[in-house]
């Protein structure tokens, strides 16, 4: 016996009792850093164009534990068959990792990260990730602590990795982790989306273990770093190439879907307008229409990005407090507020909308900055020109890693796919898009002629 789940995507997700590492899992989804994650949604504001796009990172982040488990039976499979030894207290630290990737994750994801960086704060969810799991009066690290001393760090550790170590990294990050393996399945079914399908039976069956190059030689003529991953078996190739059209459709019709991208520029331009009155003089915060005490306040104010602060933001917060900042003195925060409160979105306007050619594109797009600089300059009209759309595109990652690309085996070598596969090659360059959004509607029509 233990405890279960139900999930629309896995099914019943069971925590045996007899197993120490499920039972860890179970205790740290109790804890009040990993059920916050149930107030931060999966895609951001995506339900302003899918409705049933309401899933949770709460949610997500069990069904990649349960994937992660999967994954390590697969791992266990082939060292067997390679006559390698299995570690299986290195297999929990990746267990571990899987359940609280997204802990670090901010209210709509991506989208504050983008606010942060924009103030000159670079740090990415992974290392709020970190940070959270490594703090000592939170209630991550003594359960950590208890399962193993130095287990923490082990975790922490692990998803600070860029590049990967050993075989056991590939479960939380390669091209066939179980993060995507979730994420792809979960926001497929959530959004309705029906393009690409995904055999995951069939892809999991013919997971293999192989030695992949995972950077170019040093120019002293030394040999590349070459690392274990997943690779897949020349029979799933078809499999594989859906697999990726899955992914690839997901970023094109929802993740870069144009209403959800101006709805991450508003949000944007919301965010910096009151962390600018935040960090300004004590008399500006009031036009924010929040109190001093207000979550957003506290974090965006000088020093107030601890971890304590970080862990009261959440989506729900920050759509909770519309209808106040709705009412600020501030006019860019009033107007945001109230647009979003009103689902009264800016207008988009596309450059493909004049053609594919890259040349006329760019002439349009230097006619509408020149014409519009002022309206640019103060936001009024917002330039999208930061996306682009590739087999391999990844939001808020490096999609450029050679460990983040799927690979087939040709013959006994594991071959990048695009170099198998005809379809995979004519989408793995990057189509670039290039949008404007206009909050007054005749501006977005006179920038069309």
């Amino acid at each position: 016996m233990g405890k279960r789940l139900r999930d629309p995507v896995h099914g019943l997700i069971v925590f045996d009792e007899k197993e120490p590492i499920d039972m860890l899992a179970w205790k740290l989804i109790d804890t009040p850093e990993f059920q916050r994650l149930r107030r931060i949604r999966q895609l951001g504001v995506s339900e302003f164009t899918f409705p049933g796009a309401v899933h949770s990172r709460f949610a997500h982040s069990i069904g990649v534990f349960h994937t992660a488990r999967t994954l390590v039976k697969v791992l266990e499979r082939e060292m067997k068959r390679n006559e390698q030894e299995f570690n299986n207290e290195t297999a929990q630290v990746a267990l571990a990792a899987a359940l609280l990737h997204d802990l670090g994750h901010g209210p709509f994801s991506h989208t504050f990260e983008g606010v942060q960086e924009s103030r000159g704060v670079k740090k990415r969810h992974e290392k709020w990730t970190a940070d959270i799991i490594r703090n000592p009066s939170g209630r991550v690290r003594p359960l950590l602590e208890a399962h193993r001393v130095g287990f923490t760090e082990e975790v922490a550790a692990l998803l600070e990795k860029e590049d990967p170590e050993d075989i056991y990294h590939a479960i939380v990050s390669s091209s066939f982790d179980a993060d995507r393996l979730d994420y792809i399945r979960r926001d497929k079914l959530m959004t309705g989306t029906g393009a690409g399908g995904i055999d995951f039976d069939w892809l999991i069956e013919n997971v293999r273990v192989a030695e992949i190059e995972i950077d170019a030689p040093d120019e002293d003529g030394s040999e590349p770093r070459r690392v274990q991953t997943f690779c897949l078996t020349a029979k799933a190739r078809p499999a594989a190439e859906q697999f990726l059209l899955a992914r690839y459709t997901l970023h094109q019709q929802v993740y870069f879907h144009k209403a959800t991208r101006c709805l991450e520029h508003m949000i944007s331009k919301l965010l910096r307008a009151v962390a600018r009155l935040a960090s300004g003089k004590k008399g500006e915060i009031k036009k924010s229409g929040l109190s001093e005490t207000h979550p957003l306040i506290r974090f965006f104010a000088k020093d107030g990005e601890t971890v304590e602060n970080y862990l009261a933001l959440d989506d729900a917060l920050i759509l909770g407090a519309i209808d106040a900042m709705s009412q600020a003195e501030d006019a860019d925060v009033a107007e945001i507020a109230t647009r979003l409160r009103e689902r009264k979105l800016y207008k988009t306007l596309d450059l493909a909308e004049f053609g594919k050619d890259s040349g006329t594109q760019r002439n349009r797009l230097r006619r509408i900055r020149e014409k519009f600089g002022d309206q640019i300059k103060a936001e009024t009209v917002m330039l999208d020109d930061k996306a682009a759309i590739g087999i391999y595109a990844e939001i808020g990652g490096d999609d450029e890693r050679m460990h983040k690309k799927l690979h087939i085996f040709d013959g006994e070598r594991p071959v990048e796919i695009s170099r198998l596969s005809k379809l995979i090659e004519a989408l793995e360059s990057k189509e670039q898009f290039t949008r404007f959004y206009f909050s007054d509607p005749a501006e977005r029509d006179a920038a069309r002629k």
